[in-house]
């Protein structure tokens, strides 16, 4: 579900930018975004003091795991 536009920073080149918020499996959780300056999906909302980091590390690796399977279909609706 779309809930509105967000600030979310890059964990990779600590880049900040403005996009949708979109929750990630029907939880409170946004959808990772591509960072566009670096393409990477490990981004998270900003928060104070960064502590969704600590959280999104989760994520990341669950998407980093299925990229890596075989025959994984590489869509970002798929998370």
């Amino acid at each position: 579900m779309l809930r509105g536009i967000k600030t979310f920073v890059c964990d990779n080149c600590g880049h900040k930018f403005k996009g949708m918020d979109i929750e990630w499996n029907a939880t409170i959780w946004s959808q990772p975004l591509k960072c566009p300056n670096c393409g990477s999906y490990h981004t998270c909302p900003d928060s104070f003091l960064g502590l969704n980091r600590i959280i999104y590390r989760e994520i990341w690796k669950q998407m980093d795991e299925a990229h890596k399977a075989p025959n994984a279909h590489l869509s970002i609706s798929n998370f």
